[in-house]
């Protein structure tokens, strides 16, 4: 993933005409952003990945995916029976890893499982970013 991470990083500098030294002071975490891009961090924490997304305007999906697709950030039609199933395979993950989470994390989870999913070349939910996501935002991983 740093390859990744590293490529997405500085493709969204690039096109926003950004330093990493601007990006770091916008998400407010010293050299993050620097030891990134020079391998110095090859496992960003779920919170960084989360603030350098932000910061550029793109999903985490969009951040961390070896091809991101458009589909995520260019479309607003809501999908309910999609975004039922992401709440669904949540539910369902957290309760097989008997976690309870927090109300605000439980909305997180759901809506960044929607967005990757919508992201996805399937519209099939990917259980296994579910149960990542949920344990690298829990801490878990």
């Amino acid at each position: 993933m740093s390859n990744t991470i590293v490529n997405n990083i500085k493709k969204q500098l690039n096109a926003k005409n950004m330093s990493a030294a601007e990006l770091e002071r916008r998400t407010g975490i010293p050299h993050a952003v620097v030891n990134i891009l020079h391998g110095r961090s090859k496992n960003p924490s779920l919170k960084t990945a989360q603030a350098i997304a932000k910061e550029l305007g793109c999903s985490l999906e969009e951040l961390i995916s070896d091809n991101p697709s458009p589909v995520a950030t260019t479309t607003n039609a809501w999908n309910a029976t999609l975004y039922k199933a992401c709440f669904e395979a949540v539910f369902n993950c957290l309760q097989e890893l008997k976690l309870q989470p927090k109300f605000h994390e439980v909305s997180e989870f759901i809506n960044e499982t929607y967005n990757y999913t919508l992201g996805s070349k399937t519209t099939t939910v990917d259980l296994h970013f579910v149960a990542w996501f949920i344990k690298k935002s829990l801490g878990s991983c």
